[in-house]
């Protein structure tokens, strides 16, 4: 990261072409949610999750990986998927959308949303108001 260089990150995905990154990439099989070092058990306070799927199976499994990556306490979560996930998201997460909408150079059928377990306020244009 540019910004801030000694930051430790770490990308989980499944294409082993990232082993470029090498200490900065672990293997990721959300198939096996949990099937990760042990070391990075509660270890991180900002996780970006983007899942392959927008299956509930997918994101019910992606959801069991946050929970054993975050640290306790205070912890920043953003979720890019498909809009079709809010209640699910809202559910397995605690997370709710951002007035922020992806937008993609190719047609995808499905509308993307940001979801995040924190107010951005200004950023990302805020939470959506809910409707009433």
């Amino acid at each position: 990261m540019k910004l801030h260089p000694d930051l430790p990150v770490q990308l989980l995905e499944y294409d082993k072409r990232f082993e470029q990154y090498g200490n900065e990439f672990t293997y990721y099989d959300y198939n096996e949610p949990l099937e990760l070092p042990s070391s990075m058990k509660q270890s991180f306070s900002i996780i970006v999750a983007d899942p392959p799927y927008l299956s509930q199976e997918c994101l019910e499994k992606v959801s069991e990986t946050v929970s054993f990556l975050k640290k306790p306490g205070e912890s920043y979560l953003l979720l890019l998927t498909g809009a079709v996930q809010h209640d699910r998201a809202a559910q397995l997460l605690g997370l709710r959308p951002c007035g922020f909408r992806p937008q993609h150079s190719s047609k995808l059928g499905n509308e993307f949303r940001l979801f995040t377990n924190y107010d951005p306020e200004l950023r990302l244009g805020g939470w959506e108001q809910e409707e009433s």
